[in-house]
């Protein structure tokens, strides 16, 4: 009876603490409270079930594999992921595990162990997770997946893998599994802590790609504004020549050459750079700089936008949208046989609506409905579309991307913000 209810009560903080491990590296919004719920309650059941029944550490580790990935299915991420994050969490549950045991008393396989070390692996547990929380993880709740994954990956499957060899063959020698268990144990911790590294770096990556792409198209619009100006100099200084010419037309009743002559007037002040014009100085600049990068490739550029002079979205989330989305339409219609895109905002009610369309050539990437980039530096340019998602989630919005008849079309709806 003692057996059952250590077995339970362990069993009911380790899935808290679990839960608590989820929350590090996913999301914590679940729309679905009943369904989380009911799985956090089918782990627990079903894993000190297998345990009380079989005490075999095979179907042990294969039902505790198997159920962390199925919570992993509740929260919002890649699947690779969420492969990565089961093995991490049940690597550094079966060292603990495995470092208390052989603590306590020489175990061998089939037999009962001392009941305070079933406690003693919740605690450990519980200050890896303190840890890893604390001082291993920086970047919380990120959707990124940072290359070089399926190499972290291989960690703790190895782990695994070690101590499930020296558990099956009974060594006697208590003190090297004490040891081989806490250095494996500190290991995987390690991989906390390089998992963050990487994600720190790649993220930086990408960040400073939307600075330099920030500060180009600032200067673009800078150059776009002097040329305006020029022009509207030069046209004011010749305005009295103008006005002359017309009233001589006005005069004779020539209407046609006059609407001629107001035309040729407004084609000079026009600006052929500044494709975007809407008072919204942080659009405006994106719009313009890749714009002008469209029209010196592409054979079709259409594009129409409709924005007030403030819609209540940070600049830097409106470079990294119109950033990534432009420069990869730009690229694949440069591609292609076609070389045509389309580009259309509008404002709308508190809601942004971007819809961009561009022909390719190339198959494009998949996996599941993820779409990954071509270009030949994966490490670099895998997390463009990744980052314009988490703006969109950021404010509520939507995206929806599809790709037909060479054409890849992708809608963005956002909410915005209330501006103080």
């Amino acid at each position: 009876m003692f057996d059952i209810i250590t077995a339970l009560s362990t069993n009911l903080f380790r899935t808290f603490i679990i839960k608590k491990f989820m929350t590090i590296f996913f999301p914590t919004e679940i729309e679905d409270k009943r369904k989380e719920h009911l799985l956090y309650f089918l782990f627990f059941t079903v894993t000190v079930t297998v345990y009380l029944m079989f005490h075999f550490p095979p179907a042990n580790i294969a039902v505790n594999l198997l159920m962390i990935y199925l919570l992993t299915q509740l929260y919002h991420g890649e699947q690779k992921k969420k492969v990565m994050v089961s093995l991490l969490i049940y690597g550094i549950n079966m060292a603990c595990d495995i470092l208390s045991i052989y603590s306590f008393s020489n175990y061998t396989v089939g037999q009962d162990y001392n009941e305070i070390a079933a406690y003693v692996t919740v605690l450990l547990i519980s200050l890896c997770e303190f840890i890893t929380e604390r001082f291993l993880i920086k970047r919380r709740e990120t959707a990124f997946t940072p290359p070089y994954w399926n190499v972290l990956m291989l960690i703790p499957v190895i782990s695994i893998a070690i101590l499930f060899v020296l558990l099956m063959h009974n060594l006697n020698d208590r003190m090297l599994l004490i040891l081989v268990s806490a250095g494996i144990l500190f290991i995987n911790m390690l991989i906390f802590y390089l998992y963050n590294a990487l994600l720190d770096a790649y993220m930086k990556l990408e960040e400073n790609a939307l600075f330099e792409r920030q500060i180009a198209s600032y200067a673009n619009q800078l150059d776009v504004l002097i040329q305006s100006e020029e022009k509207v100099s030069s046209f004011r200084h010749d305005m009295k020549h103008h006005l002359a010419e017309l009233v001589i037309m006005a005069e004779k009743e020539n209407h046609q050459e006059i609407k001629d002559y107001i035309q040729h007037m407004d084609m000079f002040i026009e600006n052929k750079d500044q494709y975007s014009n809407s008072g919204n100085k942080e659009v405006d600049s994106i719009l313009n700089y890749m714009l002008g990068k469209a029209q010196e490739t592409l054979k079709q550029v259409e594009y129409k936008i409709c924005i007030p002079k403030e819609i209540g979205i940070r600049l830097f989330d409106l470079n990294v949208i119109f950033g990534n989305l432009l420069e990869n339409a730009i690229t694949a219609a440069g591609c292609s046989e076609d070389k045509c895109l389309s580009v259309y905002v509008r404002y709308e009610k508190g809601m942004l609506f971007v819809h961009i369309r561009n022909s390719y050539e190339k198959c494009v990437r998949k996996q599941g409905n993820e779409y990954l980039t071509t270009k030949k530096d994966t490490g670099r340019h895998g997390i463009g579309l990744q980052n314009v998602k988490r703006v969109v989630d950021s404010y509520r919005g939507s995206m929806k991307i599809s790709d037909k008849e060479n054409i890849f079309d992708v809608k963005i709806m956002l909410y915005a913000m209330k501006m103080k």
